[in-house]
């Protein structure tokens, strides 16, 4: 190690601290016995699929904008556009938004969709902006 002026040590690329280990883990990389384990990402976040706790009723969860886009795509009389389908939606409360451009999450979301899914997909895109229900 070498001093500077300013009496603070430097240390050079070989002489690095080694990384910090999580809490819980051994020196060797294993959990510590009796421990408990980190939470990992399909415990944390949205879609969670535990159950509601005891005496608690679940709660309702509201259909996505794509599963309320399908259900206003099957009662219209044929392809709507983005705007029309969310119009609808918050009309009917199927869906509840807080942003600014919803037509254009659900315009995304359903050419996400479309193009995942492919041939097996419930939407089309038959023109222009303009969607409908695979029957």
């Amino acid at each position: 190690m070498t001093t500077k002026k300013s009496g603070r040590k430097q240390t050079s690329s070989s002489e690095k601290r080694p990384a910090k280990r999580p809490a819980g883990v051994s020196p060797s990389g294993r959990k510590k016995p009796g421990e408990p384990s980190a939470p990992t990402t399909a415990d944390v976040g949205r879609g969670s699929t535990k159950s509601a706790k005891a005496g608690q009723p679940a709660k309702e969860r509201r259909p996505s904008a794509l599963t309320a886009a399908a259900q206003v795509l099957a009662e219209a009389d044929g392809p709507l556009s983005a705007g029309e389908i969310v119009k609808r939606m918050l009309e009917r409360g199927l869906w509840q938004t807080k942003g600014r451009t919803p037509q254009a999450t659900l315009y995304s979301a359903l050419l996400r969709r479309i193009r995942k899914d492919g041939a097996n997909s419930r939407f089309r895109k038959v023109e222009r902006g303009r969607f409908e229900l695979v029957r």
